[in-house]
């Protein structure tokens, strides 16, 4: 017996959830949903634009591998003022003069 929406609907977000998948609401204006649509589409040209959440996903990994590569980089640099290993969450010599 095949089995209803419902069903199925339920067994994909059982799936989902074992797999960690967390769902996240974003509030985005007119202009920005026809951005954030403009571009899944030219980010695959010649084939069907990236879905919203495919789109989104892509960008938080590129976001996350381009942070890190910048922090990779300013750890190998110190802070002018107290020359602790940067990043630094707050120099202890901020404020002073």
């Amino acid at each position: 017996m095949p089995k209803s929406p419902a069903d199925r609907k339920a067994a994909q977000r059982a799936r989902q959830r074992d797999a960690g998948v967390v769902k996240v609401e974003i509030h985005v204006d007119a202009q920005e949903l026809e951005m954030l649509k403009r571009n899944c589409a030219l980010r695959r040209p010649g084939r069907d634009p990236y879905d919203i959440d495919e789109y989104l996903t892509t960008l938080i990994r590129q976001d996350a591998a381009a942070l890190q590569h910048k922090i990779e980089e300013l750890s190998q640099r110190k802070c002018q003022k107290c020359g602790e290993k940067l990043p630094v969450t707050e120099c202890c010599l901020s404020g002073a003069s």
